[in-house]
């Protein structure tokens, strides 16, 4: 009968304490997210979370919006979504999944403004003591629907965001693209895969400061670790090598390009940047003869640009415009 008794008081006192945990850390929580949108707020910025609410007692935590509205009022960033429901699990809050439901309204920087859909939107993220290590993003089917009759509609099978911190204050970051294409079929399907070093901007990110404000303000410094554009039609285009963003929003780089099937990819850049296809022309000029010289099918040239120029070796091809 003591036996029973001490066994019962012992699982009463485990059940009281895992409930106070859990009602204490969904409590922190709420706080956070209270402090987290008064300093947005401060800066401009502004988070809705509709019908905010958190359950999932007693093994989860889950934090649940009806909608969500986010706008910046420096950039003129604005997204709008509908269900947002994450969990994560009670002994290990920092880790959570997060889905968000379709559709949503977007508004870009430029003004540009799109509706968009998709048939699955997930998240996954990973929380140390100084804020998020690792976020990764995808989306299927994902379909952006611009109000401008002037932009085609945009499909995208499968869209993918990596984000993690290395380094002290640096950011990896990776963007896969899987057949993306024009509904109009106004520019070639392509695959594109991406991936970037920031550096000295984890920080900024975690005060809440856009990338954008970022590069505007002291301009970005990092290195084009691996970027690959594929058109469905064919040819390939392959970047590497360090680069700089300034504050006007001028490319500057020492980079190694390789391509292949010149005459497919130029044809597909010309197609899907019809303002640029002389440019496109020229540069395929050099290339070509670079070609021929080394007697391949594929080409290796040495990049560089400064401040927006563009030089292949010693010859100037063009000038790119600022990228923001």
């Amino acid at each position: 009968m003591k036996k029973a008794i001490f066994l019962i008081t012992i699982t009463l006192l485990l059940v009281a304490g895992w409930s106070i945990g859990w009602f204490f850390v969904t409590d922190q929580i709420e706080t956070t997210i209270t402090k987290t949108k008064t300093r947005l707020t401060d800066k401009g910025r502004e988070v809705n979370c509709t019908n905010q609410e958190i359950n999932g007692y007693p093994f989860r935590i889950s934090l649940n919006c009806d909608q969500i509205r986010y706008s910046d009022k420096v950039t003129g960033l604005v997204f709008e979504a509908g269900a947002l429901k994450s969990a994560a699990q009670a002994y290990q809050p920092n880790k959570a999944v997060v889905e968000l439901k379709s559709p949503a309204n977007l508004t870009l920087p430029n003004t540009s403004q799109f509706n968009a859909t998709w048939s699955s939107m997930r998240s996954s993220i990973k929380a140390g003591l100084s804020g998020p290590q690792n976020v990764s993003i995808q989306g299927k089917q994902v379909a952006l629907l611009p109000k401008s009759e002037a932009t085609p509609p945009i499909s995208i099978e499968d869209l993918q965001f990596h984000a993690r911190k290395i380094a002290d204050n640096d950011l990896n970051l990776a963007v896969v693209l899987d057949d993306a294409s024009s509904q109009a079929n106004t520019w070639p399907s392509f695959d594109l895969n991406s991936t970037l070093l920031l550096k000295d901007t984890y920080s900024d990110v975690i005060s809440r400061a856009s990338l954008l404000r970022v590069a505007k303000t002291r301009g970005l410094q990092g290195e084009i670790q691996a970027f690959r554009y594929a058109p469905n039609k064919g040819g390939t285009l392959t970047i590497s090598g360090p680069a700089s963003i300034d504050s006007a929003g001028l490319l500057s780089g020492d980079f190694e390009v390789t391509v292949q099937d010149l005459g497919q990819l130029i044809s597909a850049l010309g197609e899907s940047f019809p303002s640029q296809k002389e440019k496109f022309d020229n540069a395929a000029t050099t290339v070509s003869l670079l070609s021929k010289q080394s007697g391949k099918s594929e080409v290796t040239l040495p990049i560089k640009i400064r401040s927006g120029t563009i030089n292949v070796g010693f010859i100037p091809v063009g000038k790119l415009p600022p990228l923001f």
